[in-house]
């Protein structure tokens, strides 16, 4: 199947590990996620919840942000998500601010979503009047 892209905003709060886990129950909540298909022969419990869906199905992930089963770390680590550097958001933005809309521009038209690894994720968070207000996740998992 392949790894699939994915990228979410949500308002700014300054725990950005409860924001991460909050959104990660509601696209489990949602159903905006890949689930395997019941009819491979495995008989499976219905997942209660995002980890428990990663847990049944390990091996194809669920192509969404409930693949970063291991939180926020400081630097870039397999299913966690990691803020872009400030050199990162200097570089690309011209700023280490940068607002929701230059950084929904840079992931619609920009490179930013191949900065790095399949099942390795971003954070960005973006300003308004120089303040937090939103946290961008983006990522790309799945196989």
């Amino acid at each position: 199947m392949g790894s699939s892209s994915w990228s979410y905003s949500v308002p700014y709060q300054g725990d950005v590990n409860a924001a991460l886990q909050r959104l990660r129950q509601e696209v489990f909540e949602c159903g905006e996620y890949y689930r395997e298909s019941p009819g491979d022969g495995l008989n499976r419990a219905r997942p209660t919840g995002p980890d428990t869906l990663v847990d049944a199905q390990p091996h194809s992930g669920t192509h969404s942000v409930i693949d970063m089963v291991n939180g926020v770390s400081a630097e870039p680590a397999f299913a966690t998500v990691s803020p872009l550097a400030p050199d990162n958001l200097a570089y690309t933005f011209g700023t280490e601010t940068p607002t929701a809309g230059q950084v929904e521009t840079e992931l619609l038209i920009g490179d930013l979503r191949h900065e790095r690894d399949r099942w390795v994720g971003t954070y960005i968070v973006s300003y308004h009047d120089g303040r937090p207000d939103r946290i961008h996740f983006f990522g790309s998992s799945g196989d």
